[in-house]
């Protein structure tokens, strides 16, 4: 389903960023405990910095009164986001080894698919590396935020997972038919227990449903025609299955137009403005 954890482990260019990975590993245990004392002194700061009314209070109060507008917005995409960073901050904290099995657990490899097909659907979405965080960060804020509040929650929940599900099934099905055909060929490229996690076929599902929020006929197929080359293009940093996975999930969207007919679109609530009380009767 998801590129990320394909390139580390199996990807053609591959064994380069393999043996980078592996390099990097230690250095990245030293560091984290470090990140993570920094994360909680500046949360620390931040709070008392209100409390006490230090200087920049006005701009850490207008940045949570956005964040908290954002959430109120797109819960559905923050909620999402909160999963993941747990998740991705809780791997941090596992040795390599155990870090490797739970990831391979719940992933939407062959094996996992038909042992496990529910959980492994559903729980895949749910888990990424702390060194994927900024590139989920980028799609909520890009994509899916955006598309929930176009869509409504249900229908931009319903057109994440209709992705995620169909794409990963499709792909499935189709290396299952290579492994069948061509057995020698692919029989060693380890689809049975490869890692395969996160979001990438959900969020390109959205991207490509929120293409039709361009009304603009000729400007809507152009913007259809960039993010599917984009895509492609894309696809030369990944192995092959996961880019066919990518352009399955793309069409996807753009197949999924019925649900953007009758879009209750709504805005994000202002993050400056104020409840007030109703005015009392006067007699």
């Amino acid at each position: 389903m998801t590129d990320d954890r394909w390139v580390m482990h199996q990807s053609r260019p591959g064994w380069a960023v393999q043996e980078a990975a592996a390099s990097a590993a230690p250095q990245a245990a030293v560091l984290w405990p470090f990140a993570e004392i920094a994360l909680v002194l500046s949360l620390f700061f931040a709070v008392l910095a209100v409390k006490r009314g230090w200087r920049g209070e006005d701009r850490i109060r207008r940045a949570g009164s956005w964040i908290k507008a954002w959430a109120l917005a797109a819960p559905a995409t923050a909620a999402l986001w909160v999963f993941l960073t747990l998740h991705s901050l809780t791997l941090g904290e596992l040795t390599s080894d155990v870090r490797t099995e739970v990831l391979r657990t719940h992933s939407t490899n062959l094996t996992q698919l038909a042992e496990h097909p529910v959980s492994a659907l559903v729980g895949s979405a749910l888990w990424i590396e702390i060194p994927d965080l900024p590139m989920v960060a980028l799609l909520a804020v890009a994509v899916l935020a955006p598309a929930e509040r176009w869509l409504g929650t249900f229908r931009a929940v319903v057109a994440f997972f209709l992705g995620h599900v169909l794409a990963t099934l499709i792909t499935a099905g189709v290396l299952t038919t290579l492994l069948r055909v061509e057995t020698e060929r692919y029989v060693d490229r380890g689809f049975g227990s490869v890692i395969d996690v996160g979001v990438s076929y959900g969020s390109l599902c959205v991207a490509g449903l929120l293409t039709y929020r361009v009304r603009n006929l000729p400007l809507r197929l152009l913007v259809m025609a960039a993010l599917m080359a984009g895509v492609i293009a894309s696809g030369t940093f990944f192995e092959d299955y996961t880019a066919f996975g990518h352009n399955t999930a793309v069409a996807l969207g753009f197949l999924l137009r019925p649900l953007a007919t009758r879009s209750p679109s709504r805005k994000p609530p202002n993050p400056h403005s104020h409840w007030q009380p109703p005015a009392e009767a006067t007699s």
